[in-house]
């Protein structure tokens, strides 16, 4: 665009210069009423806190109505008129409650709106030509509002600027009538004029019919239709997550397909989670919250940078692992809940199942030959299960003994962590609860003092064996199983899928030493195939960062209860059960670790067969199913039609 050929260039604001971080501009009030419900201020207007967003829009219906019926002319007017009606609705509001109202609504409007990077660009060109900038807007807030909302996304320099606001001017751009009006004031006539803004009718072919060019700013969409909720924080929600996917949201994020899907599907799944563990500690009464490496890193980066700017809750980086506290934790034997304990996906030695128990094969051999194997470097088929299990039950006594040798020995690492606090929470991505109860088991006496809840992504069915009055544990996607449709998509590729989205390069806490009379950590050196895995990961938790950064300007004004709609999970869910042909290109490669303290053993979420095996669907393409961790994700890349694509 030549701007040398205008002497004047107006732009439209919304959908041109600025843009929202919701889904439909009407989700506003869905952010209001939030703020209304978690505020005790209005208590006593129980109306209006459970319905603002209706009141609010049929308010300006009314408005917009009586102004047409009382003065002709066209439908417009200001925020105060629109406010005025809200009071006729409910009559008991004090005038200084509406003043904050409306405050309230112009402080949501800069919260979600921000500028286009787009739009910036072609204002710029437009000032560098020389060109007279001039602002025009079909709305009911005040050219002054309007200059507040454009500056404080970061248009600079604005005292030259002329603004002008249909509600203050009595006309619009869409009857035509508002182009003549700032002709006139500004005494244009003769000049050359562009105007630009995104609304076909009102600011291409109206500015048209006045001899005024026009440009169609196509840089904005909104596509998200009419809510299929009726929840405050489920509307808002699902608003999100149509934001998300609009072309005005490529400006947040890098041009990387895993940072894409870093901002898109787990950005919005981390932002239910970690507003969900805010609310819960809250209500809880938790002191300290103790973040579990390594899956929680990113957790808690989010956590203290987005929620806990206020220190409301104490906080820990806890180094923990599967690996670690089963060398410690036991200090019981139930049967039935061992079998964990030399699961996954590929065959182990003896040597390697018991040393997660921590005992060294070397010193059991009786018992290992009296339960029929050679030696302790034989692997056991998957046939072999049941005697696995008679060779730990065998052992048990040996385990127990070793487990309360390392307790005495570093469980002082554990008590530090606790601290004097009585309330501490627990913060992991979660499923079984098992290190939590041995992390409590391994507090001796001390846990009897203490009440240790635990804050997860998700809890399996099989936690209620962990749970107890003074080990109380809760999960966000699913809680001890439920819903089970969610739980079923979990362990059909989400928990590989989610655990790589959490992966963090600290290395995984392999047990413990003493350093100067003082417990530390063990770590397991991070190996080649594993580091490739995490720098993947870290372009995923880019795309999260971002997210993040895109929604923090809401996060500050609108409650964390209000943020926490398990309608935010629903594109990861998405993804693991009907995943685009992008999405499998992007992810099915990925490997993961296959058992507890196995991070050299992994496995690609979906293997790709050759064509023959995909074409016949034989044994093979069934056993590879069956190993796969991400099932659907198996299927549609095993395809017969293997030139079809999923969108």
């Amino acid at each position: 665009m030549n701007f040398n050929n205008y002497d004047f260039v107006s732009f439209d604001i919304f959908d041109t210069l600025l843009s929202r971080k919701i889904a439909r501009p009407k989700d506003l009030f869905s952010l209001i009423q939030a703020n209304l419900s978690y505020d005790n201020k209005y208590v006593a207007w129980p109306e209006l806190v459970d319905n603002f967003s209706v009141i609010r829009e049929k308010a300006e219906e009314k408005a917009r109505k009586n102004k047409v019926e009382l003065y002709g002319g066209e439908p417009e007017i200001l925020i105060s008129d629109i406010y005025d009606q809200v009071r006729e609705r409910v009559p008991a509001l004090p005038s200084n409650i509406i003043d904050i109202l409306i405050a309230l609504e112009i402080e949501m409007e800069k919260a979600v709106l921000f500028k286009s990077s787009a739009a910036e660009t072609i204002f710029d060109q437009a000032r560098a030509a020389g060109c007279k900038i001039i602002v025009i807007s079909d709305m009911y807030l005040p050219s002054k509002v309007l200059r507040e909302l454009l500056e404080n996304s970061g248009y600079k320099d604005l005292d030259d600027v002329a603004i002008f606001s249909s509600g203050e001017e009595g006309v619009s751009k869409h009857s035509g009538k508002l182009y003549p009006r700032v002709r006139e004031k500004l005494g244009l006539t003769g000049k050359r004029w562009l105007h630009i803004g995104d609304n076909k009718h009102s600011d291409i072919e109206m500015a048209k019919c006045h001899s005024i060019d026009g440009l169609h700013a196509d840089w904005s969409q909104y596509d998200g239709g009419v809510s299929r909720h009726w929840q405050i924080k489920d509307v808002i929600g699902e608003s999100i997550n149509f934001s998300v996917t609009n072309i005005q949201a490529k400006q947040f994020f890098a041009d990387d397909p895993l940072t894409e899907i870093g901002f898109k599907i787990f950005g919005p799944l981390m932002l239910g989670y970690t507003s969900w563990i805010y609310a819960t500690a809250k209500k809880l009464n938790v002191e300290k919250l103790l973040f579990l490496a390594r899956d929680a890193h990113l957790i808690r980066d989010i956590f203290l940078n987005f929620y806990n700017k206020d220190r409301q809750f104490d906080y820990q980086y806890v180094y923990l692992s599967r690996a670690s506290t089963y060398k410690m934790g036991m200090t019981d034997w139930p049967m039935h809940r061992i079998w964990h304990l030399f699961g996954g996906k590929n065959r182990k030695s003896i040597k390697s199942i018991l040393s997660v128990i921590g005992l060294n094969a070397e010193n059991h051999l009786s018992d290992i030959h009296d339960v029929g194997f050679p030696d302790e470097n034989y692997v056991p088929s998957h046939h072999e299960r049941d005697r696995v299990h008679w060779l730990i039950n065998k052992l048990f006594t040996h385990a127990l003994l070793q487990n309360k040798k390392c307790r005495d020995e570093f469980s002082d690492y554990f008590r530090e962590a606790v601290g004097d606090y009585k309330s501490v929470a627990l913060v992991d991505i979660g499923w079984m609860g098992n290190i939590q109860s041995v992390f409590s088991r391994a507090l001796g006496d001390v846990w009897a003092d203490k009440k240790i809840s635990g804050l997860y992504l998700a809890t399996f069915e099989g936690a209620k064996d962990n749970k107890s009055y003074y080990n109380d544990m809760k999960g966000w996607l699913t809680n001890y199983g439920e819903p089970r449709s969610h739980h079923d998509l979990i362990l059909s590729g989400g928990v590989e899928l989610l655990e790589f989205a959490m992966a963090d390069n600290t290395g995984s806490t392999k047990g413990y030493e003493k350093i100067n009379g003082k417990t530390q950590p063990v770590k397991e050196i991070v190996g080649d195939e594993e580091l490739e895995y995490l720098k993947k990961a870290q372009l995923l938790q880019k795309g999260i960062l971002s997210f993040f950064e895109y929604v923090s300007s809401i996060l500050a004004v609108v409650p964390a209860e209000a943020m926490s709609s398990r309608l935010l999970s629903e594109p990861f869910f998405t993804l693991v059960s009907e995943p685009s042909s992008h999405q499998l290109d992007v992810l099915v490669g990925i490997t993961h670790s296959e058992a507890a303290g196995a991070n050299s053993g992994r496995i690609a979420l979906a293997k790709k067969l050759n064509l023959k095996d995909r074409l016949l669907q034989g044994n093979k393409y069934y056993e590879m199913f069956e190993q796969s961790y991400w099932k659907e994700g198996y299927r549609r890349i095993n395809r017969k039609k293997f030139w079809k694509k999923y969108i």
